[in-house]
This record gives C-alpha cells, structure tokens and sequence, in this order.
C-alpha cells in the first residue's frame, strides 16, 4: 500500500512580481497535477504578502521524490520560470512532505 503523503513548499516572492507570480500559479498547479499530485491548492499568508505555500497530495515517497525533483529543475518550462520570481532562488525554499494518518 502507497503512502499518502501531504507537501507543503513554502517560499518568498519578490515584492515587484507578486503579480506575475500569481498569474503563473495556475500554470503550476496544472503542471503538478499532470506530475502525479492530487489536491493541489497554494496560499498566501495573512501577515506577511510575498509569502506563499503550495500544498499538494501525492501517493507514496517515489511521486513525491520525483516531483520534487522536478521542481528544483531550473530548466523546467513550468517549473523553472519560479526560480527568477522567488527570492534568494529554489534552493532557499522549504519542502515538507507529512504522511496522512488514519485514511
């Protein structure tokens, strides 16, 4: 049986292309979902406005390997497009992946 696993990607954006980031968001998600990832919603927080977080679920450790991976691909045509938007670059971001207990 897969794990069910919940991601959480959270990062900064530059304060002057908080709109370009949020028109390409929609291009992101449909991306994920073709990649494996179920659910897939991204947030912005109430106190802080270039802070974001994607949230997805994906079944078991080898989709959620694989998509991270794909994230961190600079050369990605969806993905790679984020690394000139977010600040300090993709390497910067925080990724967690929680295991869904009880389903």
């Amino acid at each position: 049986m897969n794990q069910k696993l919940t991601v959480f990607i959270e990062y900064k954006v530059k304060p002057d292309i908080i709109e370009q980031y949020e028109a390409h968001m929609q291009n992101v998600l449909i991306e994920l979902m073709k990649d494996g990832a179920r659910n897939t919603s991204w947030l912005k927080a109430l106190d802080q406005d270039s802070l974001f977080v994607e949230s997805f679920d994906v079944e078991g450790s080898e989709v959620y390997h694989s998509l991270k991976q794909l994230r961190l691909f600079k050369g990605h045509p969806v993905y790679g497009p984020l690394d000139q938007m977010i600040s300090g670059g993709l390497s910067k971001l925080h990724c967690w992946a929680f295991e869904k207990k009880g389903e």
